[in-house]
């Protein structure tokens, strides 16, 4: 996101409109992210942004090049000291709140992302982060700075080009053009590709910043398409007499088109691609219609849009993290009430940094020559603590020993420890053929085949631990998807549909003596509906037995957020409690009852999870008080001592030994 801010003594000539435009993108995207299912397409903002900051940025490199005063030096200085203090600011509020209210693993990840916002990278760590079983984005508290990231490359690099194309006496506008359809061209191929790449990579992106440079060039070069293409042109007086009505139309096409990607665009879409087409070229009409037309002059120069636009900057840099915290503790999603009085406090703490940190660093008393190497400085100092949160593994030492092991690990390694991930288990949009061969032990019998989504998969870890202990003989195979049930027919996400189909022929294939079907079966983009045709699949395949696992414990939040917080209620002296009725996802039951109704319904045998875990004192968190492994380290995959234990205790009712 831009540091959408401006100021009369920014540009040659101050555009209040272009602060109005900026209000309407900050507040897209904060609508978004407080009520992401009625602002689907908030997000949008974001690219606006892109295309201001490419208009101002170019129009004050240009004009400087032009009236042969421009200074490298004196241009990232002024970068430094617009950018770094409300960023700062931020910054270490972020940490000081994580400090409190974060696990050590949690804290430890904020580390690493402090480290990259430092940098300017966050872009491209959150790229890398990027897969089913990473943390959730709305608890990301600095997630947002993806796109502050992809402006500060672009920042790095823009000024050397074109200072290079005006050192060599190079056409700028046409270079620009052409980087401009190559970047384009880019992000469409990458976009069918990889599209969280295309989200996040510089290339990709910087093409909406170059549609705002090349508008910039035109107006400082004084031309139009005519003039970038080449073309002799018109009279002056043709120009002229078209000029008003060609003003009014810009901006009214600007303003349908940006609402046309608001009520049109959805995060399901493949995005930037050419979806992206329709906030930029928007963004950019209403810049190039100019502060007469009239949807500029009285929408956007209004005086409430304008004060919005001038605190747009740190808007954006509040908002989020204060919104993750909300998220973090409600588990999820908080409440659209909690996440708008949120936004409300960002408001109030953007208009504070604005009056008491930005104005007088860039403009006021603070406004010396020392300034910016303090900001770099400070800056510095953040990317060190970040890189000592990381070493200190979130500063572990904050609590007791049973705390600390209990909360300290965790994330995508920890919650897949065991599993044979990628190999018998699949993400979104992998093709099945994907699945290794020795996911199926094809000589041993009997043959148990676990089929569903990651769940299934978390049972695996407890299943060879029995196979290696001699007592049961049998033989495993699994096939798995990550939010993928064994229910044929349906696709929550891509390609489980056919990694289902896929499933099936395996299934006919080794003619397994067991099949468990076991998955998060009240998740929201589950159809249960065919689950009778899937069980009359198997009959036809010829398994002898079906089993049907239900539901062990879930949680609202990740369970070590949870004991973090119960061990906070006191006494500090002792460990969480052993079962908790607090924190549990309150559709259990009704699962439980649904699933087991429907298993009789289809004769086949049913096994509840919460029997063993739960009972009228609640469920448990770890499977006894010497353990000091929780039971999940998310919401409700099993952990290693939890499965194992689990596994134990039901393995007499599937293999029916004395």
């Amino acid at each position: 996101m831009n540091k959408p801010l401006s100021h009369p003594g920014q540009l040659p000539q101050y555009r209040p409109d272009i602060d109005g435009l900026r209000a309407i993108a900050v507040l897209a995207v904060v609508a978004h992210h407080a009520m992401p299912d009625a602002f689907r397409a908030g997000f949008v903002g974001v690219d606006i942004f892109f295309v201001i900051s490419g208009y101002l940025i170019t129009s004050i490199i240009l004009t400087q090049l032009r009236d042969g005063r421009f200074s490298f030096g004196d241009f990232y200085a002024r970068r430094v000291r617009r950018i770094f203090p409300a960023l700062i600011l931020v910054l270490l509020a972020t940490f000081a709140m994580g400090w409190w209210w974060m696990t050590p693993l949690d804290l430890k990840t904020l580390g690493k992302h402090l480290l990259a916002a430092s940098l300017f990278l966050s872009n491209v760590v959150f790229w890398r982060e990027a897969g089913y079983f990473d943390d959730a984005s709305s608890v990301k508290h600095l997630l947002h700075l993806w796109s502050l990231a992809i402006e500060e490359q672009f920042y790095i690099a823009w000024p050397l080009a074109l200072w290079a194309l005006h050192r060599w006496r190079a056409n700028a506008l046409r270079w620009i053009l052409v980087l401009l359809i190559a970047s384009w061209a880019f992000n469409l191929v990458l976009v069918r590709q990889d599209p969280t790449a295309a989200y996040y990579h510089p290339l990709g992106r910087s093409w909406e910043l170059m549609v705002g440079a090349l508008l910039a060039a035109m107006h400082v070069y004084q031309t139009g398409w005519r003039g970038v293409l080449g073309i002799p042109p018109r009279m002056p007086g043709a120009v002229e007499a078209h000029g008003r009505w060609r003003q009014q139309v810009l901006a009214t096409l600007g303003l349908l088109l940006i609402w046309l990607a608001l009520d049109r665009i959805h995060p399901e879409r493949k995005f930037p691609g050419g979806w992206a087409l329709l906030p930029t070229l928007g963004a950019a009409l209403l810049i190039a219609a100019g502060p007469q037309a009239w949807v500029n002059r009285l929408v956007l120069a209004w005086r409430p849009l304008v004060w919005i636009g001038l605190i747009s900057y740190p808007l954006y840099l509040w908002h989020w993290p204060l919104m993750g915290f909300a998220n973090l503790q409600a588990g999820g999603q908080a409440a659209p009430s909690t996440l708008w009085a949120m936004a409300l406090l960002s408001v109030l703490l953007a208009a504070m940094t604005y009056v008491l940190v930005e104005i007088p660093i860039r403009f006021g008393r603070l406004r010396w020559r020392g300034v910016t190497p303090i900001l770099l400085l400070g800056m510095a100092g953040v990317g060190a603590l970040g890189v000592w949160t990381w070493h200190q593994n979130g500063f572990e030492q904050r609590f007791p020993p049973i705390i600390r092991d209990m909360t300290a690990r965790g994330g995508s390694a920890v919650i897949t420890e065991g599993w044979r991930y990628h190999d018998c288990i699949l993400e979104p949009r992998v093709d099945p053929v994907a699945y290794k061969d020795f996911c199926i032990e094809k000589n041993r019998r009997p043959l148990l085949f676990l089929w569903g989504d990651s769940h299934v998969s978390s049972l695996y870890p407890g299943f060879k631990a029995l196979q290696d202990s001699g007592r049961y003989q049998f033989g495993i195979g699994e096939r798995a998807g990550a939010i993928c049930p064994p229910i044929l027919g349906i696709n929550p996400r891509p390609m489980c549909r056919e990694q289902n189909e896929a499933n099936i022929r395996a299934i006919r294939q080794s003619r397994p003596d067991i099949v468990l079907l076991y998955a998060w079966w009240h998740h929201p983009r589950y159809d249960l509906r065919p689950l009778e045709a899937t069980i009359s699949e198997l009959r036809k395949a010829g398994v002898p037995r079906i089993i049907l696992l239900g539901a062990v414990p879930y949680w609202q939040r990740p369970l070590p957020q949870i004991l973090l917080e119960e061990w906070r209620k006191g006494p500090y002296s002792q460990p969480p409690p052993l079962r908790l009725h607090n924190g549990l996802d309150p559709k259990l039951p009704d699962i439980t009852a649904q699933m087991r109704a429907k298993a009789q319904a289809m004769g086949i045998e049913f096994i509840s999870g919460l029997d063993y875990f739960c009972n009228a004192e609640g469920c448990l968190t770890r499977v006894n008080e010497s353990s000091r492994q929780p039971l999940s380290y998310d919401y409700g995959h099993l952990s290693i001592s939890a499965v194992t234990w689990y596994v134990d205790q039901i393995a007499p009712l599937i293999f029916r030994q004395p």
